[in-house]
């Protein structure tokens, strides 16, 4: 008889509890916290101009399948990675590569970045309306072209900003001996394809990277006008650093320093020598870490 008094009561206890628990608001699932920096992932900033191909995404594919090692890729011109490293942001970042050395060692030299390995270099080219109104077609020398674009005032549009593409065009009117201004002088402060698109709508002339270029080559009515390559200087070199572990202690320094050996090995060298060039038709990268100018593999 106790017992069945002390089951009934356990009954009426469990029920009363169910009835408690029905006048709760139903909890939502909590959102999953951010990734913390103990995670292997790295944070590696690609120059814009190296996201418009398809190389990036294959060494990042090849070195998370050997070191298991993921990495989250930033597509970012040099400048604004610049921008990004010396900002309070939140965003943490693992390897810095870029295509513009002043500012790559002014990182060096303040602080935030260490051990700058150069990787490769790229071509660029003069590109301008299929009609030539400055006739540049075909010349070999690209500060030769810059005069002859000033001198007849032919429109040139030129991207202003702080970004790798910028700076060597920069470099080029100084080796052309010309300070660029004037209404045939154009800034858009836009990216590569944006000042394309502005130049090709406009009939002018802009210096561009090559792949870059062929890769929209078939929506614009524009043609190469002069060729790049290491001897005339239109091209840029692209190197790696890594992020100053004494900056940044919660960088993940090691891993970012195997990112950085496995992109300077022999065996990524020569990989990037071969890449693009059935696509391009051409070699377009040209590794500069294990021999400075290994051809392509025929």
């Amino acid at each position: 008889m106790l017992r069945g008094k002390v089951s009934g009561i356990r009954l009426l206890c469990f029920s009363a509890v169910l009835i408690s628990l029905a006048g709760l608001p139903v909890m939502s699932a909590q959102p999953t916290p951010p990734e913390s920096r103990d995670s292997k992932t790295l944070a590696v900033i690609f120059p814009a101009t190296l996201c418009s191909t398809e190389l990036p995404d294959e060494l990042i594919g090849m070195f998370t399948k050997e070191y298991n090692i993921p990495i989250k890729k930033l597509n970012l011109c040099t400048g604004d990675g610049d921008k990004l490293m010396r900002s309070d942001s939140a965003q943490p970042i693992d390897v810095f590569i870029g295509h513009e050395k002043d500012i790559e060692n002014k990182l060096v030299a303040d602080g935030y970045l260490v051990n700058l390995r150069e990787v490769m270099y790229s071509i660029f080219a003069i590109v301008g309306p299929k009609e030539d109104p400055a006739g540049i077609r075909g010349m070999k020398d690209p500060t030769e072209a810059l005069k002859i674009i000033a001198k007849k005032k032919a429109l040139f549009f030129s991207r202003g900003d702080n970004s790798g593409t910028y700076g060597l065009e920069m470099k080029m009117w100084k080796l052309a001996k010309i300070e660029p201004k004037g209404d045939w002088y154009i800034t858009t402060n836009a990216g590569t394809d944006a000042t394309l698109v502005i130049a090709n709508r406009k009939r002018g002339y802009t210096i561009v990277h090559y792949p870059s270029f062929i890769q929209q080559q078939e929506t614009l009515d524009m043609n190469v006008m002069v060729d790049g390559n290491m001897d005339n200087k239109l091209v840029t070199a692209y190197e790696v650093l890594a992020a100053n572990p004494q900056k940044y202690p919660d960088a993940h320094y090691v891993d970012a320093m195997t990112f950085i050996g496995y992109l300077t090995s022999p065996k990524i060298q020569e990989y990037i020598a071969n890449s693009g060039v059935q696509k391009f038709k051409r070699q377009t990268n040209f590794p500069l870490a294990v021999t400075g100018k290994q051809k392509a593999s025929k």
